[in-house]
């Protein structure tokens, strides 16, 4: 499984049991005193990786694994520090007096900066390219919009927020020859959104509704300037090999190994490197890993930190123990992580890109999944714990629920309103679907399993009875007792881990009586191919996740709009089609009502009704969140058309690590800023409670300070993040 985006937190209790610094433990020929006593560089950061870089441009990738390196690589229009204050990285930071650092004007619709003076290109060897231009914003924004040629995967944000881009996309579509200046011409009265000075470095974007939260989304590599030695911007392709490159960041790559290892080292020239204290970034290969690899790999001193699996039994006993709340070592430490803003969920696909070739299995996929009840039978019949256990069983207890089921897509934490978080609101709106008041959607709650009647008001064997007669209807199966198989992909790298557990919960769902939905598993030959594979749309149900790429709900529900970033993923792209009248013809059709037209209706409906809010209910944030979570609930529980299903964050995720957490930023909602590791800062042994709980209350009274105002202290000459707010 794998995220596709580009996005934990109690205090550990105090240290019960033997003081482990004063006396040595051993366990199987273990001796964890080695553990405390280790010394290590200060200098170097080593980590792991599971998936090989897809592409070195910040204008073409959207996968979340990618942009954990490239945050570290290039920089980003804005960052933001470990104090959630945002800051200037290409552009300058500003007046701190300031609220923002750019210029908003016209309710937050136009927004100007200006490009720093030292920001510079360089090649992986450190050869200064250039100084970046506002024009290279422009050449990104070329290539974003002839994502038809280029591949691009972020055209939906720019599409989302910058005026004429989506006109200009489309023309571009149709007319791949046409100029840029020709299609800019084809953006409208208002014109293209994105004017650049390339004289006085100004950068200035205009967009298509108020948005006073643009400049997280600045925090974020899709409006990142690209280099292009080339006039035809499409030229510079994916890059796929790293010395084809051009950086801007804290970090260039010097060693790609995707089979072994990649290595970053210090770019001497960045901007900040005065607050750069790591000098190399290694990522060692994990992939075929099983979930104990991180422990043994730090263990062996191969690595700076691991996180504690919860399905790691030897590495749970050996720092944990029986007691979660008051673990047998206090050297580890629970710090806020990205996992627990992202969402996991199961993509019904109905549109397999195999169709493509005609193949008569998978246009029989489509129609079933095109049907309503299916997809109900398939989100409340599976039993999602008996996968999602892999990770939580430790924290589960006796309950035979896992603690990491999520059963919204909008992750908590990502919004709010009036003390409301916005996944609250959904909530509400479900239990109006179920005529309930008390059902809960909390992680680790299920409201999904056996409850189908709650949603589709049919008992589960009038379901499957009026289910069957739509399949024999249209083809499926041949009567009535038939069964009908659709495939589930997986990576091969999982086959020790996670693909068993997978399975024995197909396994189950298969066992339903009377079931006429078989789901069977499908590896890819390779980890390469299984990205491939789930890129193209060649499955029939797949896992993967999304993380927020802004503090609203849109960053979510967008996605899954009909030409939205995940729309591959759920074949609604490829399966609906506009026609002459603006309407929707379906490339596979039922003769069924309940199939082709149903779908049309309904997912036409979500798609047009989060437009609508997306655009036009900006001011009233309420009433805004409110249609967007009814609309969430009706994706989710009244149409089915994706299943939530787990978060990877556990209840407490506890790690071991030379790096003093709360160095860095936790701005999970900041774009790609939570990825950059450039700020943190290592010790030469393993971190304690003690400083953990020291720098993470280092942090709070400092954020206590500025509470009442942001910018105070940003001009501290005593505080390292000084040179930040520096113009």
């Amino acid at each position: 499984m794998k995220i596709t985006s580009k996005k934990l937190l109690s205090t550990l209790s105090a240290f019960a049991g033997v003081g482990l610094a004063s006396s040595s433990v051993v366990a199987c020929g273990f001796n964890i005193q080695k553990i405390i006593d280790r010394e290590a560089a200060t200098d170097t950061y080593i980590k792991t990786f599971s998936y090989a870089m897809t592409s070195w441009n910040t204008a073409y990738t959207m996968q979340a694994e990618d942009h954990k390196v490239l945050a570290n690589t290039n920089a980003t229009p804005l960052g933001v520090d470990e104090y959630g204050r945002v800051y200037g990285d290409i552009f300058e930071s500003g007046d701190i007096k300031e609220q923002y650092i750019g210029k908003p004007q016209d309710d937050y619709k136009t927004w100007t900066y200006k490009i720093r003076d030292n920001a510079h290109w360089y090649k992986y060897d450190g050869t200064d390219a250039g100084k970046i231009k506002a024009s290279d914003f422009e050449k990104a924004a070329e290539f974003i919009m002839r994502a038809s040629q280029t591949g691009s995967q972020v055209a939906n944000l720019w599409k989302g927020f910058i005026v004429g881009a989506q006109e200009v996309s489309e023309y571009l579509s149709k007319n791949p020859t046409a100029s840029w200046s020709e299609a800019k011409s084809k953006a409208g009265t208002s014109g293209f959104g994105l004017t650049v000075n390339d004289d006085n470095g100004t950068v200035t974007y205009k967009l298509k509704k108020s948005a006073p939260y643009f400049e997280s989304l600045l925090c974020y590599a899709v409006f990142s300037p690209m280099h292009s030695e080339s006039e035809n911007v499409a030229d510079v392709g994916q890059i796929s090999d790293f010395t084809k490159g051009y950086y801007s960041g804290a970090y260039l790559p010097t060693k790609v190994d995707s089979q072994t290892e990649m290595v970053l080292e210090k770019n001497q020239n960045y901007w900040f490197k005065d607050l750069v204290t790591i000098n190399k970034i290694k990522y060692l290969n994990a992939a075929k890993g099983t979930t104990s690899l991180g422990r043994t790999l730090f263990e062996a001193g191969d690595t700076s930190e691991f996180k504690i699996s919860s399905s790691d039994n030897q590495g749970w006993e050996r720092y944990i123990g029986s007691d979660i709340d008051n673990p047998t070592f206090n050297y580890l430490y629970d710090a806020p992580s990205a996992d627990s803003v992202s969402t996991y969920v199961l993509y019904m696909n109905t549109y397999n890109s195999l169709i493509d070739d005609n193949n008569q299995n998978k246009i029989k996929a489509s129609k079933l999944l095109q049907n309503k009840l299916a997809r109900a039978l398939i989100a409340t019949g599976i039993d999602r714990s008996v996968f999602v256990k892999l990770y939580s069983e430790k924290f589960d207890g006796d309950s035979d629920k896992s603690k990491m089921l999520r059963n919204v897509y909008t992750a908590p934490g990502v919004a709010s309103f009036e003390n409301e978080d916005y996944s609250k609101t959904v909530e509400k709106a479900v239990n109006k679907i179920a005529g309930k008041t008390d059902l809960s959607l909390s992680d680790g709650s299920d409201p999904l399993k056996d409850n189908v009647k709650l949603y589709t008001k049919k008992d589960l064997d009038s379901l499957i009875k009026e289910l069957r007669k739509y399949m024999k209807n249209e083809g499926i199966i041949d009567n009535e007792q038939d069964t009908f198989t659709i495939n589930y992909l997986q990576n091969p790298d999982h086959v020790a881990s996670l693909n068993p557990k997978l399975n024995i919960m197909f396994e189950r769902f298969n066992a339903i009586p009377n079931n006429p939905i078989k789901i069977e598993s499908i590896a890819a030959t390779s980890s390469d191919e299984y990205i491939a594979s789930a890129q193209k749309g060649n499955y029939d149900l797949y896992i993967g996740g999304w993380g927020p790429d802004y503090a609203d709900p849109a960053t979510y529900l967008n996605t899954i709009a009909i030409n939205g970033d995940l729309s591959t993923y759920t074949g609604v792209s490829r399966l609906l089609t506009k026609n002459s009248s603006g309407s929707y013809d379906a490339k596979v059709k039922t003769t069924s009502a309940d199939g082709t037209a149903d779908y049309i209706k309904q997912y036409t409906s979500f798609d047009e009704a989060i437009t609508k809010i997306d655009n036009e209910e900006t001011s009233d944030i309420k009433k805004r969140y409110a249609d967007f979570a009814e609309q969430e609930a009706n994706y989710l529980y009244k149409d089915f058309f994706m299943i939530p299903f787990y978060t990877m964050s556990a209840p407490k995720n506890y790690s071991i690590s030379y790096v003093l957490p709360y160095t860095t930023n936790y701005s999970f909602t900041y774009g790609i800023a939570a990825y950059k590791d450039w700020s943190k800062i290592m010790q030469n042994r393993i971190v304690s409670l003690d400083q953990a709980n020291e720098q993470k209350q280092r942090v709070e009274n400092y954020k206590e300070e500025i509470k009442n105002d942001a910018n105070k202290k940003k001009n501290d000459m005593t505080d390292r993040n000084h040179i930040l707010f520096d113009k």
